[in-house]
């Protein structure tokens, strides 16, 4: 898996749960511009980070980390 791959899952999951990116942002504490870059692979993101975004999305964390499916 690569990190395109999971931006790909957390920008899929985070539309379907009906939030924009800068909602997203605001209740994990981090900046808009943090999740389009997680979205587009272009950081890394911390476990820490993950957690609290599958907390916020109420999903588990498999969801990101799923082969993507075309």
């Amino acid at each position: 898996m690569s990190f395109i791959d999971f931006g790909v899952n957390l920008a899929r999951v985070r539309i379907k749960s009906g939030l924009s990116a800068y909602e997203l942002s605001l209740r994990i504490g981090k900046d808009a511009s943090y999740i389009h870059k997680v979205e587009s692979g272009k950081i890394n993101i911390s476990l820490k980070a993950i957690l609290k975004i599958c907390e916020v999305l109420n999903i588990e964390p498999v969801e990101l980390f799923s082969p993507i499916i075309i």
